[in-house]
């Protein structure tokens, strides 16, 4: 056989790994990216998140608010009856989920103060690193964001920095929350 063939064949492997290595979900990262805030530069961080079926990314929300904003597919951000967020932080401290998830939910309570708030099962993750730690606020008379489940999660990135993700489904009412609840658990399942 020919080198040339030879050649032709083994790109073409080369090619057909590729191909599928890019069909296969990322693991789970954190990656840093500067932006402008302020007339300054500030830094930007993302999870690598898998974005379910009938839902995208709101470029526009997820550059103005500073975190990965999911929509229904089709939706406006102002019209969307549930939206799922991803938020970042760095840990310098190294705090467990759990002291991080307090200051939350003392948020939601100034937010509402009869807001119910439950304690969730825990979701593991697909790499057996830590589960994310879940909870829910329920506050029927807010006109948005009345129906809230947060993951909170200790992460790090392939520095050894540590941070916290946040992964938030945020609903106006019950009916939306329930709706889009499977699309939520898909993302916590796979990170």
């Amino acid at each position: 056989m020919p080198i040339f063939t030879l050649v032709r064949a083994a790109f073409g492997f080369v090619i057909a790994g590729l191909v599928a290595a890019a069909a296969i979900p990322a693991h789970a990262e954190i990656e840093k990216f500067m932006r402008q805030c302020d007339g300054k530069l500030c830094p930007f961080f993302r999870a690598s998140v898998t974005v379910p079926d009938g839902w995208e990314e709101d470029a526009e929300a997820t550059r103005e608010l500073g975190v990965q904003m999911l929509l229904p597919k089709g939706q406006d951000f102002e019209k969307a009856p549930a939206k799922i967020y991803v938020l970042v932080r760095y840990n310098k401290t190294k705090q467990p989920a759990s002291v991080i998830a307090r200051d939350t939910y003392a948020d939601w309570k100034t937010r509402a103060k009869t807001a119910k708030i439950t304690k969730l099962d825990d979701v593991p993750r697909a790499d057996g690193k830590p589960a994310f730690e879940r909870h829910t606020f329920e506050a029927p008379k807010l006109k948005e964001q009345g129906f809230e489940s947060t993951a909170l999660v200790a992460d790090g990135d392939k520095d050894g920095n540590a941070f916290v993700v946040v992964i938030c489904l945020s609903a106006n009412s019950r009916e939306a929350y329930k709706s889009a609840e499977a699309a939520y658990l898909s993302i916590l399942k796979a990170y």
